[in-house]
């Protein structure tokens, strides 16, 4: 049995007219606030696509921009993994296809300079991308049972403010776009009260509170080549479990007689 998408990471340049359009269009069914100026704008700054195909139609229904560039901490070279855009259609959630091919991506990228650390940067006004960060790589900031050295925390706020400018609150640790912007539409993944309940969930909503009107807290993951491996490992033994209960299904194991 096989996944129901089938995913390809692409250079940015390599897109058609028509992906791009299907990419806006996706990105109009999940989020608010989206228009085509600012969806180009994103989409210009960054070097890769992630793009996640029904398989049975072709019919694209995910996707996730990457932005890749060199900074410094600490006086030595680091590289850093900018999330951009991000979403899969709700019909397609639970599907591992997207944590496969970004974990992929980062592991390649960590295996040409294997002594050079790099990062993962991204925006979180959801909390389904703030925990594919916090349950997979430990060092994260921020998260609840973890603190982080001083050092990487003012390389953090260094780095986001000379990025976004005065749309970064530094004491609040997000970023607040000052036109508008992209905010996760009524009942899409919200934040219930069983929700609420989990540590991670918990403590996104608390430092987060202004997501449900686009507000994005700012977190930065470092990845380790043994939390790379571990967590593509993890995403491909779930995906292989996933095909074996459906093939069991489709074989009618487990049906009442």
């Amino acid at each position: 049995m096989f996944s129901a998408l089938k995913g390809a990471t692409v250079a940015r340049d390599a897109l058609t007219e028509r992906q791009r359009a299907q990419m806006l269009s996706l990105m109009q069914v999940c989020y608010a606030g989206v228009s085509a100026e600012r969806f180009t704008r994103d989409l210009a700054d960054k070097q890769y696509v992630i793009l996640l195909s029904a398989r049975r139609s072709g019919e694209l229904v995910g996707f996730s921009t990457l932005r890749v560039v060199e900074e410094r901490m600490e006086g030595r070279a680091v590289e850093i993994i900018f999330s951009g855009d991000t979403v899969i259609h709700p019909d397609y959630w639970g599907q591992k296809e997207l944590q496969v091919r970004f974990t992929r991506f980062l592991l390649q990228r960590k295996l040409r300079r294997p002594l050079r650390p790099l990062f993962w940067l991204l925006l979180s006004a959801g909390y389904k991308t703030y925990l594919l960060a916090v349950n997979h790589f430990p060092r994260t900031v921020p998260r609840h049972d973890w603190q982080p050295p001083a050092e990487r925390l003012a390389f953090l706020s260094g780095l986001t403010s000379r990025w976004f400018g005065e749309q970064f609150d530094a004491e609040r640790g997000t970023v607040r776009f000052s036109d508008a912007h992209y905010r996760v539409r009524e009942g899409v993944s919200p934040i219930d009260r069983e929700a609420a309940s989990h540590p991670h969930i918990g403590y996104f909503a608390r430092r987060n509170p202004g997501h449900v009107e686009g507000e994005e807290l700012v977190c930065l993951a470092e990845l380790r080549a043994r939390d790379v491996a571990w967590a593509l490992t993890g995403f491909l033994v779930k995906q292989v479990r996933l095909w074996m209960r459906r093939g069991l299904r489709w074989m009618g194991v487990g049906a009442r007689a």
